[in-house]
């Protein structure tokens, strides 16, 4: 096929422009446009088949970056300049190199096959990234997705890694489809082929939809976060600080007890305790644990000599504090502050089930979090702090690991949203805490685990995606 065919300026700028505002409105931490990630490639793949390497490089390094300028504003309020560079950059560079690779397959080889170019490198590229990453999957385009539950359920059987494939696929058979046809070339088993899968994502991800959770098996949560204000205001001493947060806390509980819950969970970082007043903080949470017969889940800043570690203290109705968890991936900030990491997760038994508990970024990590759904935990609960503006999109990161897992999920945010998930990532119950104003949060959650392929195959999906990659390589260097 030509390597490269005539193309109009203006159809190719409005192209690129079209692109660019959608993926733009894809990546946004406050539009969550879902369906703008599906066609946003199109016009890029398929004007690089008409296009010479150059100039498929160009407008895929521009749509794509105009894309990405949408999280500039927020990487600016976490991340010193240089690297909201390197990253607001590095990633449409990237993308770039991919659609010249997956480009220069489609336009060497005539299969319809090379269809899977495009996804299986953009896939790979990904879960590779995922691996190695300080941030985890961080960036993935499949929390886009979110909102899509159909599709969200992939996720179950192949990890993230599936939604990416699936959101990069069509666009990639779209855009050959209408290259092919325009060279007269046979489109009618790519277009079957296309047809098949996403009718086979959809039917799966309905059936698994409707299934009924058991309400025999149920259990009521609540959450609460008190006025941030709270944290600002000056006290006598550092103490006395600490105690009147912890008081603050325990007065919610009463609260939540009163509308039926059984498990209160706090969120992160609830006050620090140094390790001489620690035995007297914890033991007014276990007297008001055994006062209101609730489990509860409180997090805290515990105080070293010289380090601080991020720390969730799981207590029964029985006052025991049966799970001391400390958080394992630290974000940057913490890691400034002298914050050590912890090295296991946290499960424990209540009512004779498994159920476990991470802290915020924790969620960030698939290949850890797995662990929880490979032990069968029936529930998971996370105490967090969001930074403000990625409270939805933070929300959502986990409740994916949800749908992985096979477990429901309580999530409670500072500054952020208090989430109640089922084991299919389908919002429950969630309240708005973002402006750090008192919110309190309750209702009823499945407590049971659900199996999923993922829990059991784990990366299955993405290694066959990276051998395929391999293979693509392969074919880039081999002759026609």
């Amino acid at each position: 096929m030509s390597d490269s065919q005539p193309v109009s300026k203006i159809l190719l700028a409005t192209g690129v422009l079209f692109a660019g505002i959608c993926w733009y409105l894809s990546f946004s931490l406050t539009a969550h446009t879902w369906y703008t990630l599906w066609v946003a490639p199109i016009p890029i793949l398929y004007f690089s088949l008409r296009l010479s390497g150059k100039w498929a490089f160009a407008i895929a390094f521009a749509g794509y970056l105009l894309g990405r300028l949408s999280w500039v504003p927020y990487l600016l309020s976490v991340l010193p300049m240089p690297l909201v560079l390197i990253f607001t950059l590095i990633l449409p560079l990237i993308f770039a190199l991919l659609v010249i690779a997956a480009r220069k397959i489609m336009l060497t080889y005539t299969h319809w096959s090379t269809v899977f170019a495009f996804p299986v490198l953009f896939t790979t590229f990904e879960y590779l990234l995922f691996l190695y990453s300080r941030d985890g999957t961080v960036g993935s385009i499949a929390y886009t997705q979110n909102d899509f539950l159909p599709v969200v359920q992939v996720a179950s059987l192949a990890g993230i890694q599936g939604i990416t494939f699936l959101a990069t696929f069509f666009p990639a058979a779209i855009a050959l489809i209408l290259f092919r046809y325009k060279n007269k070339l046979p489109v009618r088993t790519l277009s079957f082929v296309t047809v098949g899968i996403l009718v086979a994502t959809m039917a799966f991800g309905i059936i698994r939809l409707s299934d009924t959770p058991s309400a025999k098996k149920s259990v009521r949560v609540g959450m609460a976060t008190i006025d941030e204000q709270a944290y600002h205001r000056k006290y006598v001493a550092g103490e006395d600080r600490n105690l009147h947060l912890a008081n603050l806390y325990l007065q919610e509980v009463a609260v939540l007890a009163k509308q039926g819950a059984k498990v209160v969970v706090f969120p992160e970082k609830m006050f620090t305790v140094q390790d001489t007043g620690r035995p007297v903080i914890l033991q007014m949470f276990k007297d008001s644990a055994i006062a209101h017969q609730v489990f509860i889940i409180a997090s805290v800043a515990n105080k070293k000599a010289d380090y601080y570690e991020n720390r969730a203290w799981v207590i029964s109705d029985e006052g025991k504090l049966i799970a001391d968890y400390q958080k394992v991936h630290l974000f940057e900030g913490e890691v400034l502050d002298t914050v050590r990491p912890g090295k296991e997760r946290a499960l424990f038994h209540r009512n004779g089930a498994t159920e476990g508990v991470a802290i915020c970024k924790d969620m960030d990590f698939q290949q850890y979090i797995l662990g929880y759904g490979k032990s069968q935990s029936n529930l998971l609960y996370v105490p967090a702090w969001d930074f403000v503006v990625d409270g939805w999109m933070h929300s959502r990161m986990a409740i994916m690991r949800s749908v992985e897992g096979g477990f429901g999920m309580i999530r409670n945010a500072r500054q952020g949203r208090l989430t109640i998930n089922d084991y299919r990532g389908k919002v429950l119950f969630e309240a708005n805490g973002d402006n750090g104003t008192p919110t309190l949060l309750t209702g009823t959650i499945d407590a049971q685990y659900h199996t999923t392929l993922y829990s059991r195959w784990g990366d299955w999906f993405s290694i066959i995606n990276a051998v395929a990659a391999v293979l693509c390589m392969l074919l880039l260097v081999r002759k026609k």
